[in-house]
């Protein structure tokens, strides 16, 4: 059984910080504690007798021993024989609470937070992407709000390419590499050697108009005032190209495809996503595929864009059963036209419609942005998902990801023509439904903090977010800033109430130069029990 909120040590949640750590940028208002006509009187402290000895303490905790002793001594007593102390504020418990020694924690007053700004980048065709983001679409602002972007998530495009100098960029793109083959004059061909480099100063390497617009679903660079928002913009685009338009070259062949995913494989791609598919069950295709599955990749493909007109037509890899397979959904969540009507199907996400088309970063300059419907632009919803529930959770499988899909997708009920009018009532070919990453959230539940340098120090942002039966609705986070020999040397604590997006959340700033490391505490915020947040079992894999 594996759990995204853990009890880790005396339920903290340790973040070592190092300077390659970054999160999505998130506005935060200011919070404030206030009582109803009188100033806070502190906290009431009853603390555990004292352990015989320091050996006694857990060894996680060892570290922070004398801190707590220290602590324990400038609290004012109110009944010292019977462990009971004042304090100020939560920050001066901090250390006792890490190392279990409090067995009590009372407020003498209650406190009310003013709520978190919502997390809203500020990239102007956002508006366009409603379809994609909005009601009806992925929900995935509660997942920005959370501070989840894929950070440490590399996701494997194998496509057309990236246009890696749009103004709208991933900011994390791994060096990639293409396989097309050259075309010989006796119908042979082999591999140009000396194109193996992926990238070229302003050269544009996706000649499609597929691969730009599929990793800028994924992953283009949002909150930076330019072009689009992107649904996992911390997670790391690794480039396989393997269709082309080039003349005398042969791409998109399943020789292309299977080195693609061999590449993959071998690059550490956590996540592959394949807009495409053939319609000959490949048995070398479906090696590769077995093998990526195997090594314990998540395989994202789109179903097809056949429709209703050949229901009967089936495109691999999406069809096969360690694939998840992809439909689409217009802007009002329904089935478009085009969307694969094969029980293959696993989830839908939006892929646009005539009426309102899928927006992302463009292959032909630096500010071309393109618009399209298509399954294509559906699977890489599904792959940013996965990344943002991977950064959650590493230990999330495939089958873990296809269970929870299956748990909290809405059921889609109509089917429109190309018109928009309805033709079909009831859900055959959409699988679980409408893929929706808030209820995805809601269902596992999520405590973390990330952490990224700023100019005066560092900001920690702290994020809890309840499952869906929880009665949280809001709690007290503590923060605080340990050096390398394991002693607090700066703590923040707030008192933080639910969003709309059902989170508490909030970014505290810290100024010491020498913190290492960040532990972050949640506590109920009226009995001051330690949150160990019960979460539904993950099942596959």
């Amino acid at each position: 059984m594996k759990r995204i909120l853990k009890a880790l040590g005396a339920f903290a949640l340790s973040l070592t910080f190092v300077l390659s750590m970054a999160s999505m940028p998130v506005s935060a208002a200011e919070s404030a504690l206030s009582g109803d006509s009188e100033t806070s009187s502190g906290y009431i402290v009853v603390l555990n007798a004292p352990p015989a000895s320091p050996f006694s303490f857990d060894p996680l905790a060892a570290a922070t021993l004398m801190d707590a002793e220290d602590e324990r001594e400038e609290l004012f007593p109110l009944a010292k024989d019977w462990n009971i102390y004042i304090a100020g504020s939560l920050e001066e418990v901090q250390s006792l609470v890490y190392s279990g020694q409090v067995a009590v924690l009372e407020p003498d007053y209650e406190a009310e937070l003013f709520d978190l700004d919502l997390a809203n980048p500020d990239d102007p065709m956002l508006a366009q992407q409603v379809n994609l983001i909005g009601n009806n679409g992925v929900a995935v602002r509660s997942a920005w709000e959370a501070g989840l972007t894929g950070e440490g998530v590399t996701v494997a495009v194998i496509d057309s390419g990236i246009n890696d100098t749009h103004e709208d960029a991933p900011l994390k793109i791994g060096r990639g590499r293409y396989f097309y083959y050259r075309e010989e004059a006796d119908g042979r061909y082999e591999l140009d050697g000396k194109r193996y480099g992926y990238y070229s100063s302003n050269n544009y390497v996706d000649d499609v108009s597929h691969g730009s617009m599929v990793c800028g679903i994924i992953a283009a660079a949002s909150g930076n005032g330019k072009g689009v928002s992107s649904i996992a913009p911390g997670a790391t685009i690794l480039p396989i190209r393997c269709f082309t338009k080039t003349k005398g070259h042969l791409g998109g062949r399943v020789s292309n495809l299977i080195s693609g995913l061999n590449f993959a494989v071998e690059n550490g791609a956590d996540i592959i996503n394949m807009s495409w598919g053939v319609t000959t069950p490949s048995s070398s295709l479906q090696t590769a595929v077995d093998a990526a599955y195997r090594a314990g990749c998540i395989l994202i493909a789109a179903s097809g864009n056949d429709g209703a007109a050949a229901s009967t037509i089936t495109r691999y890899p999406a069809a096969w059963d360690n694939v998840i397979s992809v439909g689409a959904t217009d802007e009002l969540g329904r089935l478009p036209y085009y969307s694969q009507r094969t029980k293959t199907v696993d989830v839908c996400a939006p892929g646009g419609s005539s009426a309102q088309r899928i927006v992302s970063t463009g292959y032909s300059s630096s500010s071309h942005y393109d618009t399209k419907i298509g399954t294509s632009f559906s699977a890489p919803a599904v792959s940013a998902a996965a990344a943002l529930l991977l950064q959650a959770d590493p230990t999330m499988t495939q089958g873990d990801f296809l269970t929870l899909l299956q748990a909290t997708s809405h059921e889609v009920t109509q089917a429109v023509d190309s018109s928009g009018r309805v033709t079909e009532t009831g859900a055959a070919y959409s699988g679980a439904g409408r893929m929706d990453i808030q209820a995805l959230l809601d269902e596992v539940g999520y405590a973390g903090c990330t952490a990224k340098r700023t100019q005066d120090g560092c900001e920690v942002y702290a994020a809890y977010h309840p499952t869906k039966d929880s009665s949280v609705d809001r709690l007290i986070a503590m923060v605080g800033g340990y050096n390398a020999k394991g002693h607090l040397v700066e703590s923040h604590s707030d008192t933080l109430n639910k969003t709309q997006y059902n989170n508490c959340a909030k970014a505290f700033t810290f100024s010491d130069p020498t913190i290492t490391e960040f532990r972050t505490f949640y506590l109920d915020d009226t009995t001051f029990a330690a949150l160990t947040q019960p979460v539904i079992p993950l099942l596959g894999g």
